[in-house]
């Protein structure tokens, strides 16, 4: 498998980073008019270098002077290791040293000293030279790195430097092709029958020609005509590969640098970062709660604001990390673990730099409380911070913990396949533990109603629903509610929900009341009174008559024979059994007015009740038994 790297080229403006690129690679990184006139680097530069053992670097050369720092953080935001540009002549800079800061602020952890224009150093002193770069370069990713000295004029030590990239890259991790694909975007520009072309060095995943792509943060959707690694066409491009990509039907305009290129619904964008973050030991001015800074992530530079939990300013007593949020004016592309700078926008300065603990923060309180949260989200496994993500959200896309989480997708299968995220939808997912909260609130929701309600079978679905709607998303609730079907822990009879072990019965305080009225209307035969009458007669409040008429009817004790009376299931039971031993075919309402000696009033709902309950059929004046 080839193995590609990304190797930045960092120092101080005229230390022959440009010149020693072109030694090592043969092409010349200066490509625009005025870099060429002006004989400084002003935006960065790529260079394709093959090695001997096949591996393919990306060499970016990033501008030196102060002004292009924002370029210089672009460039390398996700390199594999950098070498440290130092003229021999003129030693550690201003500039090496901001680069130095922005290194360490990103997390890079391999470097290489390159000692450039040692020919206009006297010989002898050369080793006085390394010995004092060393000394200004203590504390830093290149107190213990390799030295090389060049002269790239010449060419001289070209060999040497080469050895020593591949020894230092053998210890380092090659990009795998994990991940959703995301191309932070350094440079648009156009071409004559080609039309839009995008470049940057992918972060993550893979690119394919003809993929459906997404431009973030504006969403505008694209696809990929044909993409080059180092201008020679491919089909695919993986993690760590300088890739172009032809975007067609879409103008120049619409895109820009420091916007990402993703595949379609699978990142989001976010304004609201929790960030462990690291300030430089002495900025020139204390920074305020609420400071105005520059935040340059990927190859984005997007204005922000600091929000601390612990205090109202650092004045940069110590290089402690600091966990805090910033709150951005323009939304961004991020997730867990990406690393950022942040720079004063005025008076210009480097002021810090750190990574994303949680990439969609909400609003949090000044304190402890907040900054205690902070921490389990920094420091949390996994699952810890899919539980905290989840805690705030209860349904997500994937896409969405993802991106708060920082989760790759093998860390999300491993979740759901121990049923720590379960999907409860196509896109939809949620934590194990909502789903044990929910069971036992609807569980405890329904026991409850029992005891309010006994005489009913049980609380309507839609009851149920709306007794967590404040609480959880309707999706979630009948989800849940499926759950305890399927398990059996409650039961469904229409639309009501029971636990199997309830039964309908009187209550306690009412029994004697109740089995009053349900004795009278049995006595009463097929000519009861009102109902409502045999409430008032027992002393039954009307709430509690209510009830039991519920409960009679659904527990096929009676019938409704009209909307005012009642009638016991057992007084028709037993005459009808009459009616067909006496007439065993058909019969006719003169006939069941005499048999059972009921008045027109009663006859007429009772033959239709039983029409309705299917014991017998009408046809003209008679009835046949069903």
């Amino acid at each position: 498998m080839t193995k590609y790297y990304t190797i930045g080229m960092a120092g101080h403006i005229d230390h022959g980073k440009t010149t020693l690129t072109k030694a090592l690679t043969g092409v010349d990184t200066d490509r625009l008019k005025e870099e060429k006139e002006r004989q400084i680097s002003i935006e960065l530069g790529y260079a394709p270098l093959r090695m001997e053992d096949g591996s393919i670097l990306s060499i970016i050369d990033v501008p030196g002077h102060e002004r292009f720092i924002r370029q210089m953080i672009a460039g390398v935001t996700g390199i594999d290791l950098v070498i440290l540009v130092v003229a021999a002549d003129e030693g550690v800079m201003p500039q090496t040293k901001e680069h130095l800061e922005i290194l360490k602020f990103l997390k890079v952890q391999k470097g290489i000293i390159a000692i450039t224009k040692k020919d206009k150093v006297e010989e002898e002193l050369l080793e006085l030279v390394e010995e004092e770069i060393l000394d200004e370069l203590e504390g830093s990713i290149f107190q213990d790195a390799p030295v090389v000295f060049l002269n790239s004029i010449k060419k001289d030590g070209m060999e040497e430097l080469k050895q020593v990239i591949v020894n230092e890259l053998k210890n380092l991790q090659v990009k795998q092709e994990v991940g959703n694909f995301r191309l932070p975007i350094d440079q648009v520009f156009s071409l004559k029958g080609q039309g839009t072309v995008v470049r940057g060095t992918i972060m993550e995943g893979a690119i394919q020609n003809d993929e459906e792509l997404e431009v973030l943060p504006s969403g505008l959707l694209v696809k990929a005509r044909q993409l080059q690694v180092h201008n020679a066409k491919v089909k695919k491009a993986t993690a760590g590969q300088r890739v172009a990509v032809n975007l067609p039907n879409i103008r120049t305009a619409e895109i820009k640098r420091g916007d990402v290129l993703v595949h379609t619904h699978t990142y989001e964008t976010t304004d609201t970062i929790d960030v462990s973050l690291q300030f430089v030991k002495k900025p020139q001015h204390p920074i305020k709660q609420r400071s105005l800074i520059k935040v340059h992530i990927g190859t984005a530079e997007v204005l922000g604001r600091i929000v601390f939990f612990d205090r109202n300013e650092y004045i940069g007593e110590s290089s402690e990390e600091v966990l805090c949020q910033i709150r951005l004016e323009e939304a961004i592309t991020a997730k867990r673990g990406d690393k950022f700078i942040i720079r004063r926008p005025t008076p210009v300065e480097t002021v810090g730099g750190g990574w994303i603990i949680q990439a969609k923060g909400s609003k949090y309180k000044f304190g402890k409380e907040t900054l205690h949260r902070l921490e389990k989200v920094k420091e949390g496994s996994p699952e810890q911070r899919v539980k905290q993500t989840l805690a705030k959200h209860y349904l997500l896309e994937g896409k969405g913990i993802q991106a708060e989480t920082g989760l790759t997708d093998k860390e999300m299968e491993s979740l759901m396949d121990d049923r720590k995220i379960i999907r409860i939808k196509e896109k939809l997912f949620t934590s194990s533990d909502h789903v044990v909260d929910l069971k036992k609130k609807l569980t405890d929701y329904i026991k409850s109603y029992h005891q309010t309600h006994p005489l009913k079978i049980g609380v309507s679905k839609a009851e149920l629903l709306s007794s967590q709607m404040n609480s959880f998303p309707s999706e979630l609730v009948e989800y849940v509610m499926e759950i305890l079907l399927e398990e059996g822990i409650i039961q469904r009879r229409e639309s009501l929900l029971y636990t199997p072990e309830f039964k309908p019965h009187f209550p306690s305080a009412w029994r004697k009341r109740m089995e009053q009225v349900v004795s009278r209307l049995e006595s009463d035969g097929l000519t009861p009174k009102p109902f409502v009458e045999y409430g008032q007669e027992a002393g039954l409040p009307e709430k509690e008559l209510h009830e039991l008429r519920y409960y009679l009817i659904y527990q096929n004790k009676a019938y409704e024979l009209n909307d005012k009376h009642l009638i016991s299931v057992m007084n028709v039971t037993v005459s009808v059994r009459a009616l067909k031993k006496k007439y065993p075919q058909e019969l006719e309402l003169g006939q069941v007015k005499d048999e059972l000696e009921v008045s027109r009033k009663y006859l007429i709902p009772y033959m239709e009740l039983l029409d309705s309950l299917g014991i017998t059929q009408r046809m003209d004046t008679k009835r046949y038994w069903a």
